[in-house]
């Protein structure tokens, strides 16, 4: 086991490290934001229960909005999602044991499920939160859906490639 948590935050470093020094330097535009951390809390181990879940996809929330300098924002959107990450696992588990479904043509739907699902919770509080007018819901809504299909793609690539 402790193999495993070497991993975790060594994991958890890298896609840190590449959010605030890679991601968040590149400008696409207003409504595409690239958010490669998210790969940490969708790709934990399975088998964490909830509350460790719950913990680190805090902390990286947190570390996100620290080192970027969002008061909140990360953290808020990423607890959501570690909260509800494990949930969404037991749904779209087809066996008895909850496993993060596998990205080739046999899981691909499951796949798509789990992350679209994930993603886009995120992204709807993060935008929802950083906006914070009701009468900027076209806006939210075309930031979150293209920041999320992008981000789908690109962590989908990252995930194929096993990088």
């Amino acid at each position: 086991m402790s193999r495993d948590w070497l991993i975790v935050g060594v994991n958890f470093v890298v896609l840190l490290l590449l959010q605030i020094f890679v991601c968040n330097t590149i400008y696409l535009g207003i409504y595409l934001n690239i958010q490669i951390y998210l790969m940490f809390i969708l790709f934990l181990p399975a088998g964490l229960s909830s509350l460790p879940v719950l913990l680190l996809s805090a902390l990286m929330g947190f570390c996100v909005d620290l080192l970027s300098g969002d008061l909140g924002l990360h953290l808020a959107a990423c607890t959501a999602m570690g909260y509800a990450r494990p949930y969404l696992l037991k749904r779209i588990s087809t066996s008895d044991q909850i496993e993060i479904p596998p990205i080739n043509r046999t899981h691909f739907v499951p796949y798509f499920i789990y992350t679209g699902i994930l993603i886009l919770l995120h992204h709807l509080l993060l935008f929802t939160l950083e906006t914070f007018e009701l009468k900027e819901i076209l806006f939210i809504a075309t930031r979150t859906l293209v920041s999320a299909a992008a981000n789908i793609i690109l962590i989908s690539i990252i995930r194929y490639l096993r990088l």
